[in-house]
C-alpha cells in the first residue's frame, strides 16, 4: 500500500528515542529526500492561514465504554478517568446523559508524589442501561477544574431488540503473537493473570514496528481501575524477526497492586502513529481479565495487607531529652512492594508520654521490573517524668511472597534518657538570716505639702514609642510574614502528605456529593453509596471500593469506633442497596438527611480518635 511505500523509503536505520517522559521515533534519511520533505512542510506552513500551530495540550477527562452494542435489557459500563495536580477531584457533570439512566456509580482515587510533583486520578465507573433501540450517544461529560471547563468526546452507542441476536464484532488486529506482515502491531500482556491482593505484576505494552514514522507516537494506558499503578520509567527496546519481517520492540511497562478480589478487567490500551500524509494510524490492544485472588488464612492479629519482603528500623531524633521537651520517633519500613500503602505499625505503650500525629513519607525507585522503597512515619512524642526508659520494639506483619506464608518482623528496642524539665527538682532559696523587721509607724503629723502630689504625672508632649499606631506599623508586617509562611508549611505538608490531606477533605467532599444529589433529585442512592464509602476510604485510608458490606463493617470493627456508630453504617448501606434497586422517592429526601448526619458523627468520632492519641 501507499503507506507502506513512503515508510520504506525512510526505513534505513531505525531506532527509538526517549524525551522526557514521552517516547519518539528516529529514522535516517538521504539529503535528497531530507530536502523534499521538508519543501513540503515549508508550502503547507506558507499557505496555512495559521501562523503556527497549536500545540495539543492533554485533555485531563476522557471517557471509554466497555462495549458500544448492546441489547435493550443489556448494561454497558462508563468508565470517567480525571487526572491533574489538584487534591480534590469534582464529579463529572451527566447532565447531557439523555438516552442512558445511571444504575450505579463507583468512585476510586489514587495520589501519588514524586519528587515533589503531585499527580491524582480519580476514576469514576457507571452502569448504565439504555432507555430505547437505536443509534444512541452518550454526550460530552464536562467537568470544571478551576474555572475551566473540559469536556469528553461523543460515543456512538448502537442498541438493538432484546430479541434480536448481538453481531459478533471483527477483531481491529491480528491476533496476539499472530503479526502477519503488519507495518505495526501492539499487544499487551501481563507477567501473572492470577495474583494475590496487594501483590505487584507487571503489565507490559508492545509496539511492534517494522517501518519508519513522522511525528511522535501518542500512547494513551488504560485507566488501571481497581490497581495501584506505578509506572516504570525504562523503555526497554530489541529486534525480532516475526513472520520474515525485522521488527523494532518498544516495551512501556507499569507495575500494578490489585486493591480489590475476583475478576479485574485492564481496558485496551491504545497509540495513535502519526502517517503524514495519510491518516493517523491508530491501533489497540485486546483487554486482560486478572482473577485477583484472596490471601491465605491464618493472618495475624496485626496484619494490614503489606505483600512483598519488608524490613523495619525504629529510632529517635534525639536520646536523651527533657521532660515536656519532644522529640521525633522515626519508623522505617523498607522493601520491595506497594510502598505507598503501608500502613504505620501499632505504637509501643508509654506510661505518661504523649503521642502526637504522624506524618508519612515514601521514597520509591525501580529495580528492574520490580517496585521497592521506603515508608517513613515520624511521630511527635512528649515525656511527661524523668527517668531512664526504653521503648518496646515494633512489629511489622506482611505476606512473604517468596517463602509463601505471614512475617512478623520486629525493630530493635530505642533507650531514651529523660531528665527533669527547667525548674523541676530545684532546692528552695535560701533566705540570709538578718536583723527583725520592724513596722513602719507615724510619728508626727504636722508637716504638710503645700500642694498634694497626683497619683500620676503626665507630660504635655507623648513620647512616639507611647502609640498604637507605630508599633503596629512594625507588628503588623511581622504577623503577615508570619502567616504567610505558616499557609506554605501547611500546603507543602498537605502537598507531601495525601493521606492526611484526603482525611482532612473527607467531610467536605462527602458533604458535596450529597448536596449535588439533593438538588439534582436524581441517583440519590447511588450519591449516598458514593459519599460514604469515599469518607470512609479517604479516612481509614484504605481503598473500600469492592469490599463486601460485611468486608467493610470488619474493617470499622479494627478502629476505635464506637459499635453503635458502626452498626449505623451497616444500617445504612443496607438501606442503600434496598433504595438502588427499589428505589422510595417519598423518603429519598430524609434518607440523604440521614446519611449526612451519619457522615458527621463519624467525622465527630474520628476527632475524638485523635484527640485521645495525643494523650
Amino acid at each position: 500500500m501507499a503507506v507502506a511505500k513512503v515508510a520504506l523509503a525512510v526505513r534505513p536505520n531505525l531506532y527509538p528515542l526517549k524525551i522526557g517522559n514521552l517516547m519518539c521515533f528516529r529514522f535516517q534519511v538521504s539529503s535528497f529526500k531530507l530536502q523534499v520533505v521538508a519543501a513540503v512542510l515549508l508550502g503547507l506552513f506558507l499557505i496555512s492561514p495559521v501562523s503556527a500551530p497549536a500545540l495539543a495540550q492533554s485533555v485531563p477527562i476522557t471517557a471509554a465504554v466497555d462495549r458500544t452494542i448492546l441489547s435493550t435489557k443489556e448494561q454497558l459500563t462508563l468508565t470517567v478517568t480525571v487526572t491533574g495536580d489538584f487534591l480534590d477531584i469534582p464529579n463529572p457533570d451527566l447532565s447531557q446523559l439523555t438516552d442512558f439512566v445511571v444504575v450505579s456509580s463507583s468512585t476510586s482515587t489514587q495520589v501519588s508524589i514524586i519528587n515533589g510533583d503531585l499527580t491524582t486520578q480519580g476514576v469514576f465507573v457507571y452502569q448504565l442501561q439504555p432507555l430505547r433501540e437505536g443509534g444512541l450517544v452518550i454526550s460530552p461529560i464536562s467537568i470544571n477544574l478551576s474555572g475551566q471547563i473540559f469536556q469528553t468526546e461523543p460515543i456512538d452507542i448502537r442498541v438493538i431488540a432484546a430479541s434480536a441476536p448481538l453481531p459478533t464484532p471483527t477483531p481491529a488486529g491480528p491476533a496476539p503473537g499472530s503479526i502477519e506482515g503488519q507495518d505495526f502491531f501492539v499487544q499487551a500482556e501481563v507477567d501473572n493473570s492470577k495474583p494475590y491482593l496487594g501483590q505487584q505484576i507487571t503489565y507490559t505494552f508492545k509496539l511492534y514496528q517494522s517501518v519508519g514514522f513522522i511525528g511522535q507516537p501518542d500512547y494513551q494506558p488504560p485507566s488501571f481501575t481497581n490497581f495501584w499503578s506505578q509506572t516504570i520509567v525504562t523503555q526497554p527496546t530489541y529486534n525480532m524477526s516475526v513472520g520474515g519481517r525485522d521488527y523494532l520492540v518498544t516495551e512501556i511497562k507499569t507495575a500494578l497492586f490489585p486493591a480489590n478480589l475476583g475478576p479485574i478487567t485492564i481496558s485496551p490500551a491504545k497509540i495513535v502513529i502519526p502517517n503524514f500524509p495519510y491518516q493517523d494510524i491508530v491501533l489497540e490492544t485486546e483487554s486482560i481479565t486478572v482473577e485477583v485472588q484472596s490471601l491465605p488464612d491464618g493472618a495475624p492479629a496485626d496484619f494490614k495487607g503489606a505483600v512483598g519482603q519488608f524490613e523495619i528500623k525504629m529510632g529517635l531524633s534525639e536520646n536523651e531529652t527533657k521532660v515536656n521537651e519532644p522529640i521525633t520517633l522515626i519508623i522505617e519500613i523498607e522493601g520491595a512492594g506497594n510502598i505507598e500503602a503501608l500502613v504505620e505499625p501499632p505504637l509501643p505503650k508509654l506510661s505518661n508520654w504523649r503521642f502526637f500525629d504522624s506524618q508519612a513519607q515514601s521514597s520509591i525507585e525501580i529495580r528492574g521490573d520490580k517496585v521497592y522503597g521506603t515508608r517513613r512515619f515520624e511521630r511527635l512524642i512528649v515525656p511527661g517524668q524523668p527517668g531512664n526508659f526504653t521503648i518496646s520494639p515494633m512489629n511489622f506483619s506482611y505476606f512473604d511472597l517468596e517463602a509463601g506464608q505471614y512475617r512478623t518482623i520486629s525493630s530493635q528496642p530505642v533507650p531514651v534518657i529523660v531528665k527533669p524539665g527547667e525548674g523541676e527538682d530545684l532546692p528552695p532559696p535560701i533566705v540570709a538570716p538578718g536583723p527583725n523587721k520592724q513596722e513602719v509607724a507615724l510619728l508626727a503629723g504636722d508637716i504638710r505639702h503645700i500642694k498634694p502630689v497626683p497619683s500620676s504625672l503626665s507630660s504635655q508632649e507623648s513620647s512616639l514609642f507611647g502609640q498604637p499606631l507605630y508599633w503596629s506599623a512594625w507588628i503588623l508586617p511581622i504577623l503577615v510574614v508570619g502567616g504567610v509562611w505558616v499557609w506554605q508549611n501547611r500546603r507543602q505538608y498537605l502537598l507531601m502528605n495525601s493521606a492526611y490531606a484526603r482525611s482532612q477533605s473527607a467531610r467536605r467532599v462527602a458533604l458535596k456529593i450529597l448536596a449535588e444529589a439533593q438538588r439534582s433529585g436524581t441517583g440519590n442512592y447511588a450519591a449516598a453509596h458514593r459519599a460514604l464509602l469515599g469518607y470512609l476510604s479517604d479516612k481509614l485510608n484504605r481503598p473500600t471500593t469492592g469490599l463486601t458490606n460485611d468486608g467493610l463493617v470488619a474493617l470499622l470493627k479494627t478502629t476505635k469506633l464506637d459499635l453503635a456508630l458502626i452498626e449505623r453504617v451497616q444500617q445504612t448501606l443496607a438501606q442503600i442497596d434496598i433504595g438502588r434497586f427499589a428505589p422510595g422517592e417519598a423518603t429519598v429526601g430524609s434518607f440523604l438527611s440521614e446519611t449526612q448526619k451519619l457522615i458527621n458523627d463519624l467525622e465527630k468520632s474520628f476527632k475524638e480518635l485523635e484527640i485521645r492519641s495525643y494523650k
